[in-house]
């Protein structure tokens, strides 16, 4: 599998935030998809993660020398000064911190602004095939709407905060192959049903191309800054 296979997430990013000059702060790196491409543009990156599995993974496929990876449980790393970073940015991950914590997350991480910095939150949407397949299928991490709404109202609830537009995208899933999906996305596949695999099937035919099954996904940014 290749995420963001057409490179949209830095390209949106960069479209609503200039990177050149700047330190981040990446909460939620997973496997260092995004981390990889932030390095590219900013002075330094410090990518967290709660999930010591990911982390490993990400520092064995982002290699940046202006790039360090450091384990985290509540995201947000605690024993940082103030005013360290110009961007705390959420990569997919404020949805998976508990809702009644999400407030809490987001306060943390403007105390570690400097004057002018942004909190920049990357979040799913609703639209597009591949977030159908997580809702009708269960694939992936499955149905997170409840715990995406609850993300958006704690963005749109910060005090002290103003929210500016909310930026929609899409990026897209490439999978070698019905196999590749499988593997990558319903790892208990082997257990399923037949009529359920079936279903699966149909549903991935009208997406199949010549370079692979290229699954859509809605994206969307929101920048906070300071009121």
């Amino acid at each position: 599998m290749i995420q963001d296979a057409t490179d949209q997430y830095i390209a949106t990013i960069l479209a609503h935030y200039p990177l050149a000059g700047k330190k981040v702060l990446e909460i939620g790196c997973g496997g260092g998809r995004i981390t990889r491409d932030l390095a590219r543009y900013a002075t330094s990156v410090l990518a967290t993660d709660p999930d010591g599995k990911a982390l490993a993974k990400a520092r064995a496929a982002v290699t940046a020398e202006n790039v360090t990876f450091r384990q985290a449980p509540s995201g947000v790393p605690e024993d940082l000064p103030p005013a360290s970073f110009d961007l705390v940015i959420y990569t997919l991950s404020l949805h998976h911190v508990p809702i009644g914590a999400m407030t809490a997350s987001l306060e943390a991480a403007g105390r570690l602004l400097r004057p002018g910095g942004a909190i920049m939150v990357l979040e799913p949407g609703a639209e597009g095939p591949f977030m159908e397949a997580k809702q009708r299928f269960g694939i992936g991490s499955g149905d997170e709407s409840r715990e995406q709404a609850a993300a958006l109202s704690a963005i749109e609830e910060l005090t002290g905060w103003t929210v500016g537009p909310t930026i929609h995208f899409e990026t897209a899933f490439l999978f070698s192959d019905e196999a590749d999906f499988f593997a990558s996305k319903v790892p208990n596949h082997a257990q399923l049903p037949a009529e359920r695999l079936a279903e699966i099937r149909t549903f991935l035919t009208p997406y199949k191309t010549a370079e692979g099954i290229v699954l859509r996904g809605g994206r969307r940014l929101n920048v906070l800054t300071r009121s």
